[in-house]
């Protein structure tokens, strides 16, 4: 299936006279394209840093709490040379609500002040959680095998972390005259949302990516390899049972909550289903699954197990 559908993106990138995934090419102010080089072995370099910080970048508190600087550490090593404190061309700023768990803003500017903006914003800093014993490598180790690349956060999104960081780096080394200001946002805190004010939200909130809107804005963060057609967005529910304590073995005196909700859900689902069942396009454009309603957590308030 990936393979169908990178031909269809060549045959696509043939028709509209584009260069084929992996060449990018921007157009300076000159009349020659300027081919941008992928450096894989920084790409695989940084990797390996950020994805050995990703066990402190789990995101499940309160068991697990982040401290995304770890991660955006080493991004910041990286292109410091070509800072604008050390005379190099790239704006980099951390903006920081929460202690330790700041947001990554690169800028590459274009010189015109009036310039528009063309935005790279979403690829995060923490990760989701790992259970070493359910692997068969440590996940907190990047392992690269060929061309194959594993550990937590490889795809979701240490991977297009490090692929920025080398695409700014390649920018401040060419130094191309572009008609656009080029902007990266790194963010924190992109895997949970039962804690707020840390991340994306927070910019937003304080105005600190309005002057994005003054051109395209692309988020980078894929769980997955192939490109990216098309994604899915998320809300989030609660479905909440009262019942009546007492014995187990008197049943009849009790309410079971846990039934309840089971019978609510099944309800919901067949609901959900039913007004939003697969799209005649989802096969055409390679979506892998229909639209679903799952439940991921489940908690009670606890007892023995002869209560209900």
């Amino acid at each position: 299936r990936n393979r169908r559908r990178m031909e269809e993106i060549l045959a696509l990138s043939a028709a509209a006279h584009l260069p084929p995934p992996g060449t990018l090419r921007l157009k300076g102010g000159g009349k020659a394209a300027l081919n941008m080089e992928f450096d894989k072995q920084g790409f695989v370099d940084i990797l390996r840093k950020l994805i050995g910080e990703n066990r402190h970048l789990q995101n499940n508190p309160p068991l697990n709490v982040p401290q995304e600087d770890l991660a955006s550490d080493h991004v910041m090593r990286t292109l410091e040379p070509f800072s604008v404190e050390k005379g190099g061309v790239l704006k980099i700023r951390r903006e920081t609500f929460v202690q330790g768990r700041g947001n990554l803003i690169i800028e590459y500017p274009s010189g015109d002040p009036k310039a528009p903006y063309c935005s790279f914003v979403g690829s995060h800093l923490d990760v989701v959680p790992a259970n070493p014993d359910d692997w068969d490598f440590d996940p907190f180790q990047l392992h690269v095998e060929g061309d194959k690349l594993k550990g937590r956060g490889v795809t979701d999104c240490l991977g297009h972390v490090a692929l920025l960081t080398q695409l700014f780096a390649e920018l401040a080394v060419k130094k191309p005259k572009l008609k656009v200001n080029v902007c990266c946002v790194m963010i924190a805190n992109e895997e949970n949302s039962s804690i707020l004010g840390i991340g994306v939200d927070e910019l937003v909130k304080r105005g600190m990516l309005q002057h994005l809107k003054t051109g395209p804005v692309y988020w980078v963060d894929s769980a997955d390899k192939q490109p990216c057609i098309g994604t899915a967005g998320c809300v989030a529910w609660e479905l909440k049972g009262t019942g009546k304590l007492f014995h187990s073995g008197l049943p009849h005196q009790a309410i079971n909550p846990i039934e309840m909700l089971m019978e609510a859900l099944s309800y919901c689902q067949a609901r959900f289903y039913k007004d939003f069942p697969p799209h005649p396009d989802e096969e055409k454009y390679g979506f892998v699954t229909c639209s679903t309603m799952k439940p991921t957590q489940w908690t009670y308030p606890g007892g023995g197990a002869n209560q209900i």
